[in-house]
């Protein structure tokens, strides 16, 4: 394994590397890295444990050069909780397990009633396979796949590179098999089902053989893998969509358990080091945060305004950025069109010297008339986060970016930013 890696052999399964030698050219090192980088199928699977990779060395010549030649490379440090913001607490919202969603045959029949009004299907399976089509549908018994040609220096070269050509392999039960469970586990993901429920509900639909009830299409077993495996993407975003329906959340009570929330005393955020011009947040609440955890690189464009909208004004106390998941942080309770429950981590929670606390949330506003909110769910978490707001009487607000821009919504929501609704930050806040 140790002169594969050194002399070039791909292993994608390998996980950590582990490097006990004087240090090489630059470059080498930077190859070394990218090889163990690579994922197994040649694709992200949504989950940072599986995706990121994690660099730990002393040698800061090394490390600038790593930064400078990977694309979307950051530093992580440690940073710790000044002492006023340590006796702040807050309520918070964990899901209650006990409570379930709904069950397979009702998530069959919102998803058959969802495809059915979207594409205007019928019980012809025909019919319903040529408006399949006509909406971009790949059907047949090949998987398609996408390979680039030619020769790339740098992985911004890739990024930008159309040279690609297509591929394609019949089907193999045996060999496709893993493949097309990784595709029903990415389906899965969106709707908080087993994956063996899913790829029921899948085959309900779209594989022949079985009860006809709820069926859309007769897919034989080689079509039914090439339809899922091509169409993972589609299908996931039909999933997707039906757990944004709003009627389940506007009708169904949700009692979710309570605990108490703490500032973590200590915390990682991403850094980047490349940021000009470093100055310190003052008002956050970690010491020694600065600019550089706020660029671009590392925040939204609504989150970095945001905090420096609040490093602007004087009567802010502190300013706390909250995680986007994991025990320690703040959440609030929500549930998506099949009665599952999420966990909706609010970005901001700012303390006013008057006393008086505010809990924000930033999402992509719009850029030349074009909404950069990429949150499917985010009616369901406005309506969730409003509710929560009015039991603890709290201030409260969506935050959106627009010509650069801030501006809130915390009374009822609207996707387009013209709507009354979303008003000036400071008018508000």
């Amino acid at each position: 394994m140790k002169q594969a890696i050194s002399t070039g052999w791909d292993c994608p399964r390998a996980k950590i590397l582990v490097k006990l030698r004087e240090g090489m050219s630059e470059s080498f090192e930077i190859q070394t890295i990218g090889r163990i980088r690579r994922m197994p199928e040649a694709k992200h699977y949504e989950d940072d444990l599986l995706d990121f990779c994690y660099v730990y060395t002393f040698d800061e010549k090394y490390k600038a050069g790593l930064l400078s030649n990977m694309d979307k490379a950051y530093e992580t440090r440690r940073l710790f909780l000044k002492e006023k913001c340590k006796t702040f607490t807050l309520e918070k919202e964990i899901r209650d397990l006990d409570v379930g969603s709904l069950g397979e045959r009702n998530v069959l029949n919102k998803i058959y009633d969802a495809l059915v009004r979207k594409y205007n299907l019928s019980t012809s399976t025909t019919d319903n396979k040529l408006r399949f089509m006509a909406a971009g549908y790949q059907f047949g018994d090949e998987i398609i796949g996408h390979a680039l040609y030619g020769e790339y220096v740098r992985t911004d070269m890739v990024a930008e590179s159309t040279t690609y050509y297509t591929t394609r392999k019949r089907v193999n039960t045996h060999k496709h098999g893993i493949e097309l469970l990784h595709s029903v586990d990415a389906i899965k993901s969106t709707i908080g089902m087993q994956s063996t429920k899913v790829k029921t509900i899948l085959e309900r639909l779209f594989r022949r053989g079985g009860s006809s009830y709820k069926k859309l299409l007769l897919l034989d077993t080689s079509e039914f893998y090439a339809f899922i495996i091509n169409n993972e993407h589609r299908l996931k975003e039909e999933f997707r969509e039906v757990t944004a329906d709003m009627n389940t959340q506007m009708t169904l009570p949700l009692n979710p358990k309570k605990s108490i929330f703490h500032i973590p005393e200590q915390d990682f955020y991403k850094y980047d080091p490349g940021v000009k011009n470093e100055v310190e947040y003052l008002t956050n609440a970690y010491h020694d945060y600065t600019s550089g955890y706020a660029t671009s690189l590392v925040r939204s464009t609504s989150e970095m305004l945001f905090e420096q909208f609040c490093e602007s004004r004087n009567d802010i106390e502190w300013v706390y950025k909250n995680g986007d998941t994991g025990q320690q942080y703040f959440s609030i309770v929500y549930r998506d069109g099949l009665r599952n429950q999420w966990l909706f981590y609010a970005d901001y929670i700012i303390m006013k010297k008057d006393g008086t606390v505010w809990v924000i949330e930033t999402k992509g506003g719009e850029s030349k008339d074009k909404d950069k909110n990429i949150d499917i769910q985010i009616e369901n978490k406005f309506n969730a986060f409003k509710n929560y707001a009015a039991e603890h009487s709290l201030h409260w607000g969506f935050v959106r970016d627009k010509d650069n821009q801030l501006y809130i919504n915390n009374t009822e929501f609207a996707h387009d930013m013209s709507d009354d609704h979303w008003v000036p930050l400071s008018q508000e806040f």
